[in-house]
């Protein structure tokens, strides 16, 4: 729960991660080398679920550990390091590596073993090395943190530089947006929600909000259809870069949160942050998706999709298609009753257009 809930709150802040699958005892048999070679994968935390997901195996190698590297907000270069001891399945690794996908952050594989560490510190005569290869649980606090500074030091180089590069990319991405206008700002999650929310500024007779207040999706487009800082992760990057440089609040800014994620409202001086309440007992539990009705999510939004467990099953489920029910609602059906409850977003920007002062 500690790992956790630092990836989930704090994603901005860690420069990656390294999974060491080697048990408690440093006596597991080789790694396969699907996992090896995992490190070229360009999001390596979704590579290992895909190979999971296909039926890819650790074997015996599924004890380890994960070390989290973290850079502290004011001085990058200032690493503090979180050890995680796990297993490779759902509850543990697998709920890892999918908070780091959604963030793409870095999950090395290609690492020096510890039992390698120990040998290139103390050498295989040394009474030390013998005493800390049997068990993890002869290790210190001093002979952890010297560990992950070695990994850092031997296998970090490129990840550290892309972090680097990355928090640089957020801030001049934060700073860019705010000034290319001079209306009130309204920043959403997903790529869909500012086609959705302009459709029931019309619908429910709101157009001339549409006039003086933009409405758009966090992040930036980096080519190829990839983006960087999105979702409730970008949100968060741009509330902390905007709180820390305020300098860069040109205009009225809000920060529109889905109903699934784990924030409370906040009122700045020209920064406001309000999350979408989720409404109950709906078939669609997240995204903004919740504010409709049930009765809209039919077959035809749904494709099936096969998903491969560790043993090699096959598990058919459904893939829900979110820009396809968009451009249904919005382009096709353009119904009123069908977007009454988007009611709370139009509340929320006329308080950023100065209904309620701030």
């Amino acid at each position: 729960m500690r790992a956790k809930s630092l990836l989930e709150e704090y994603p901005q802040n860690v420069v990656g991660s390294f999974w060491i699958m080697c048990g408690y005892g440093l006596t597991q048999p080789r790694l396969p080398d699907w996992w090896i070679d995992n490190v070229l994968e360009e999001n390596q935390a979704q590579g290992i679920i895909d190979a999971f997901e296909k039926g890819y195996s650790l074997e015996e190698n599924d004890l380890g550990f994960c070390i989290i590297v973290i850079a502290d907000s004011s001085n990058p270069a200032n690493l503090s390091y979180v050890i995680q001891h796990l297993t490779m399945w759902e509850g543990e690794g697998i709920a890892l590596l999918k908070i780091m996908a959604h963030h793409n952050i870095p999950a090395h594989t290609e690492v020096t073993d510890p039992e390698f560490f120990l040998s290139d510190r103390y050498g295989e005569q040394n009474p030390t090395y013998q005493h800390l290869r049997e068990t993890l649980n002869h290790w210190t606090v001093q002979v952890w943190e010297d560990y992950c500074s070695y990994l850092m030091s031997v296998h970090g180089h490129g990840m550290f530089y892309d972090y680097c590069k990355k928090i640089n990319a957020v801030k001049d991405e934060v700073k860019a947006t705010v000034e290319k206008g001079d209306k009130p700002l309204v920043l959403t999650e997903g790529e869909t929600d500012p086609i959705y929310i302009t459709t029931a500024l019309e619908l429910l007779g709101e157009k001339e909000i549409l006039g003086k207040v933009d409405i758009e999706w966090v992040g930036t487009s980096i080519g190829e259809g990839k983006s960087i800082n999105t979702g409730d992760g970008g949100l968060k990057n741009t509330r902390d870069v905007l709180l820390s440089n305020p300098k860069f609040l040109t205009r009225k800014v809000l920060l529109l949160y889905d109903c699934d994620t784990n924030k409370s409202n906040e009122d700045h001086d020209l920064l406001k942050i309000r999350k979408i309440p989720q409404q109950k007992n709906r078939k669609v539990k997240k995204g903004i998706e919740n504010l409709f009705p049930d009765h809209l999510f039919t077959e035809q939004f749904y494709l099936p999709k096969t998903k491969y467990g560790e043993y090699g099953e096959e598990n058919k489920i459904q893939e829900f298609q979110k820009m396809r029910f968009c451009k249904y609602m919005c382009e096709e059906r353009r119904q009123t009753e069908d977007f009454k409850d988007f009611q709370i977003i139009v509340d929320f920007i006329k308080e950023c257009l100065g209904t309620i002062t701030y």
